[in-house]
């Protein structure tokens, strides 16, 4: 195994999406693809794994969009990792108070579906 994705579907409220990202929507909780882990072996890193992987995670929004409804894919970044989720276009939610005691806290992040790639793309 040289990555892993794990998806989960999810919902958002509108409250917590950027200002910008609020306009035209309805308000009451939006059904989301949550990526909740994305892994790469450390042996592999940057030869495009992480990529391949991401395209099926997008490819299932897509697809949970036709059938079920979903607005979005929504991460909670690890701070390690915001700059390679904002490169992809994902931007900053409102965050809400948690503690995990010596462990920075993760940056919940959205990328609304009309920026997702469609299937091939990415």
């Amino acid at each position: 195994i040289v990555g892993f994705a794990t998806v989960a579907p999810s919902q958002i409220e509108i409250a917590d999406l950027p200002p910008d990202d609020r306009r035209r929507l309805p308000r009451y909780p939006l059904p989301v693809l949550r990526l909740a882990r994305l892994a790469v072996d450390e042996r592999v890193r940057g030869q495009g794994v992480g990529r391949v992987l991401l395209r099926a995670v997008f490819a299932l929004a897509h697809e949970m969009s036709r059938t079920v409804g979903c607005v979005g894919v929504v991460v909670d970044a690890k701070v390690g990792a915001i700059a390679f989720y904002e490169r992809l276009g994902f931007r900053a939610m409102a965050t809400r108070g948690g503690l995990l005691g010596d462990r920075p806290e993760p940056l919940p992040m959205v990328l609304h579906l009309s920026a997702v790639p469609k299937p091939g793309g990415l």
